[in-house]
């Protein structure tokens, strides 16, 4: 059984080199790790709404001021999530250990870079299974596997 407090790291695995739609100016965030990235060893946080993605970071990258700075407002909520899994060709490439929720996201993006959920489940373990299923069916596409930290509408 896979628990909040596992990390695991398998074998190197390529994981597809997707774009994403960035949330924000280019600045904001240059230099930090995208969502699909596997070479950081902290869990990391994220910020997503209908639209797009930023790349992560930490708490002090997501503060109210840095948000209403950088992500543009639109009839959307605003997620900020804790990236806890990344999945590609069917399997998982990496699982970082984090916070206990009750609610676990799995997301991809279409072909335009759009956000794309794959569904939400009350268990790691199924939403790993989740992830592990739509990468084998997609295979050009890795898939995150989130938890929530905050949502907020976005007007």
């Amino acid at each position: 059984m896979v628990i909040d407090d596992d990390a695991w790291v398998g074998d190197p695995i390529a994981v597809p080199v997707v774009e994403h739609r960035r949330l924000g100016p280019p600045e904001w965030l240059a230099g930090h790790p995208s969502p699909f990235a596997t070479d950081h060893d902290d869990a990391l946080l994220l910020v997503t709404t209908n639209r797009g993605f930023s790349d992560c970071g930490t708490s002090e990258d997501f503060t109210d001021r840095a948000l209403f700075d950088h992500v543009p407002m639109g009839y959307t909520s605003l997620g900020i999530v804790e990236k806890r899994a990344v999945v590609a060709a069917g399997e998982v490439v990496r699982l970082w250990p984090g916070r206990k929720t009750t609610e676990y996201g799995v997301t991809t993006v279409d072909a335009d870079g759009t956000p794309l959920s794959a569904g939400r489940t009350t268990l790691l373990w199924h939403a790993l299974q989740l992830a592990v299923r739509w990468s084998a069916l997609l295979g050009d596409r890795p898939l995150l596997v989130t938890t929530t930290v905050e949502t907020r509408a976005w007007h």
